[in-house]
């Protein structure tokens, strides 16, 4: 019985919108779980990789034996390395060099390059950095003395997975075997050296070992963990979850609300045939049956079909993410598969539990009267619910992302101005007297309904604004995102310049056609004075083991604001004895304007007093500075110089710069860029394959919308037509009827779209807002064209087919 209720209804097309709509909705979970399970994990790669590990202890001194000794107890691998500045000698030739001494479990994570591939460190062998071969004109085989010790190059060190980006470190790097440090004589008491003991395990034992030893830190230790560490390329990836999330988002708000629609319109047009069940002796226990019977069959077909579905869309997403991916990853769990059957059954109860419940109470009556409605859980009371608990449960499902209060403060908006666009707009149209007689009766059947009319506007401008929402984020935001990381974006670094060696410098790039950006002076000093009080103190009271006032910080001196730098709070450029400082060191010490800091350089102390506050895009691979001062504050230090360019040429001009000026350094980024425009691409071309979800299930909630009024409409063109009316009246009636509903709700849909905007731009996609006048024009145009299409054919529709025809002319 069941079976053949349900095969009768299917053809229905208010079932079969709800049917599609939940599969969508299945599908988008589903899909998107997988791949943000896999996006995550990919995240958490590439951060463990940059620290080589799952968490390090950095510091001055080495770690406590004790603390080592716990680690391995709780099952956790480790890997120590120290770190120093020496000079090296080949051929009676001294050159000053990086060296990082690791042992033998180095790296715990990512990849040691070097060429020949396959190297690591071992005891007598020594790799070297291919600019220090070109300098000391060395090559593998060689010997190469280090301290009091002669080590055999065994190749180049190409890229260590920790390196990190750091343009002021500017002597070459070698790699050398952690036991031939006491041989090289090398350190010495009063050495400068940094100490990396790297940690490696489950996530839970990670955390357990951290959180025990957190408070035993020394001044001079800290912990650098994958969130604080992930480098601007996590930070991208990141930014490319985000994308899919809020696609994944405005595709489930517009399943809800078109399942939301159609489910009520398909109840609705059962109650008739409730009522002539009861009057033929069916009960309550056997309806129930039936229809609860019938929902469980349309819920196992969209759970079937949206699993199908869902595990096509993620095969299309992860090839079209293939590069963001670590090669090989664990199959993503089973928890995507519990949160889309949740969201089903989520949907079906929340939005269908009142029109299911007010058909079953439907009273035999109905029969005879067609108004007989039975009173159940009043909306003004059951819609705040569902909204509630709607936004709960996303809340949950995308972690509480700013992303989700973005797009709900747009929806909320339309609500909000719905009564006032919506209905007074019509109101102030009713007032011009149109002589066109379609435009008349269009307005006047607007207005007679008022409640259903603002609902449909609100449906339509839910759709439009969601639509618009997901092109603008495809277009505006991506390539907002791409102008921060153009194809220009310098990829060398020259560090290390003395002011002399400017225009010789500047002459060998322009030989090579090559423009440099600008130069910028560097000094380098330590923090060590906050209003009065020791940096020290004042950072430890605050924000306890900060690094900054623990390393020496590179400052600058400009006139003008540096590109990727805006102005926050304060006022530029700094005036003698004044500085401008970074937005995170604010925050980190509790800073404001007016403070004084103390600094101590390679001369004599100096004080400034902060003149402004910069937020600075530290994605942008430009050089940028926490402390930006002005020249006369820095003119008793010694400076050098820093620069950056782009080359993609093949013409010997790195190796040039490194023979006529071997104590220049030179960083190459090429690798770090082209991973990051690679994600930008991918990203770009997931977020076109989200479109056609979004952009289904903005189409089912149009039609299910159309598909309410559909037999009123009906009942009204037999009236028009009794009275004389002529089937061009009614079409162009229909026509401008949606028409001004379609204009009405682009309106609506650009004003929340804009909110929606702002939110995403400033707090979860860190970019400057722009407002979007490209909505206020498309959106009530398109809006308006497309309603306008569905009129016509609703019009074509509803007078062309003959038995109609009939109806109407009897």
């Amino acid at each position: 019985m069941i079976w053949r209720w349900f095969w009768r209804e299917w053809r229905t097309p208010s079932l079969l919108v709800v049917w599609l709509s939940l599969t969508l909705a299945v599908a988008c979970v589903l899909a998107l779980g997988r791949a943000g399970d896999r996006i995550n994990q990919s995240v958490n790669y590439q951060s463990r990789d940059y620290l080589a590990g799952d968490l390090v202890l950095r510091g001055s001194h080495p770690p406590e034996t004790a603390w080592l000794a716990a680690a391995q107890k709780s099952g956790l691998h480790l890997s120590q390395q120290m770190s120093f500045n020496t000079m090296v000698f080949a051929n009676d030739v001294p050159q000053l060099v990086y060296v990082k001494a690791a042992d033998d479990a180095y790296p715990l994570y990512g990849e040691l390059e070097t060429d020949p591939p396959g190297l690591k460190p071992k005891p007598g062998e020594i790799l070297i950095a291919p600019r220090l071969a070109e300098l000391l004109s060395v090559k593998p085989g060689d010997k190469l003395e280090v301290g009091d010790t002669d080590l055999n190059i065994a190749g180049f060190l190409i890229q260590e997975p920790d390196s990190g980006f750091n343009p002021f470190q500017m002597a070459p790097r070698v790699l050398i075997h952690l036991n031939d440090v006491d041989a090289t004589g090398a350190v010495q008491p009063g050495s400068r050296l940094t100490y990396r003991d790297m940690f490696a395990g489950e996530p839970d034992a990670v955390a357990a070992f951290q959180e025990k030893f957190k408070d035993a830190l020394r001044i001079d230790q800290r912990w650098m963990t994958l969130d604080q560490e992930g480098g601007a390329l996590a930070k991208s990836i990141d930014r490319a979850q985000q994308f899919l999330v809020l696609s994944s988002l405005l595709t489930l708000l517009l399943a809800i609300a078109a399942v939301a629609v159609a489910m009520s319109h398909y109840c609705r047009s059962r109650h008739t045939l409730i009522a002539v069940l009861k009057t033929l002796g069916a009960g309550r226990r056997e309806l129930r049956y039936w229809v609860i019977g019938q929902w469980a069959v349309l819920m196992a077909a969209a759970m079937v079909a949206g699993s199908l579905l869902g595990l096509v869309f993620d095969v299309v997403l992860m090839s079209l993410l293939a590069p963001l991916l670590p090669k090989e990853l664990p199959a993503p769990g089973w928890w995507p598969w519990i949160w889309a059957l949740l969201t089903l059954l989520a949907i079906t109860v929340l939005v269908g539990a009142r029109p299911y419940r007010q058909l079953m109470l439907t009273q035999p009556t109905r029969v005879l009267r067609n108004d007989v409605i039975a009173p159940v859980w009043p909306l003004r009371w059951y819609l705040p619910l569902v909204a509630v608990i709607v936004a709960g449960g996303l809340a949950v499902l995308t972690n509480a992302s700013v992303l989700l209060w973005a797009v709900l403060s747009g929806v909320v908006l339309i609500a909000a101005l719905l009564a006032v666009v919506g209905y007074g707009g019509l109101w102030l149209l009713a007032k011009i007297p149109f002589r066109q007689l379609s435009l008349q009766l269009a307005i006047r059947r607007l207005l007679r309904q008022p409640g259903q009319t603002l609902v449909q506007t609100g449906a339509f401008a839910l759709s439009f604004m969601l639509l618009g929402l997901l092109v603008m984020v495809r277009g505006d935001l991506i390539g907002r995102w791409q102008e921060q990381m153009p194809p220009d974006t310098p990829n060398y670094f020259l560090v290390n310049m003395t002011q002399a060696q400017i225009e010789p410098v500047n002459q060998l790039l322009a030989k090579h056609n090559v423009t440099p950006t600008e130069y910028y002076p560097v000094v380098l000093a330590r923090l060590s004075g906050i209003n009065g009080e020791t940096a020290l103190a004042w950072a430890d009271a605050r924000d306890p083991g900060n690094n900054t006032v623990r390393r020496e910080l590179s400052l600058t001196w400009q006139d003008k604001l540096p590109p990727v730098n805006e102005l926050a709070d304060g006022t530029w450029p700094p005036k003698p004895g004044e500085v401008s400082i970074e937005m995170e060191v604010v925050k980190q010490l509790g800073l404001k304007v007016g403070d004084t800091l103390t600094f101590i350089g390679d001369t004599q102390p100096f004080t400034a007093t902060v003149s402004s506050i910069r937020q600075v895009d530290w994605e942008s691979m430009r050089p940028n500075f926490f402390f930006i001062f002005n020249q006369s504050s820095l003119q008793n230090q010694s400076a050098m110089w820093l620069t950056s360019f782009h080359y993609e040429g093949n013409d010997g001009l790195i190796t040039a710069m490194n023979r006529q000026y071997p104590s220049i350094s030179i960083f190459d980024t090429g690798a770090m860029l082209k991973q990051i425009q690679t994600i930008l691409a991918q990203v770009s071309r997931a977020l076109e394959a989200m479109v056609v979800l979004v952009l289904i299930c903005g189409v089912l909630l149009l039609l299910a919308q159309i598909q309410v009024g559909m037999a009123q409409r009906r009942t009204e063109l037999v009236v028009y037509r009794t009275l004389g009316a002529g089937k061009r009246l009614l079409r162009r009636t229909l026509w401008c009827e949606f028409a001004l509903l379609g204009a009405m709700a682009g309106v609506v849909a650009a004003l929340g779209a804009e909110i929606a905007l702002w939110q995403l731009q400033t707090r979860v996609f860190d970019f400057p807002w722009q407002p979007q006048w490209p909505l206020w024009i498309a959106l009530p145009l398109v809006g308006g064209f497309l309603l306008s299409l569905c009129g016509s054919v609703l019009g074509i529709r509803l007078l062309g087919d003959s038995q109609q025809y009939r109806s109407l002319q009897s």
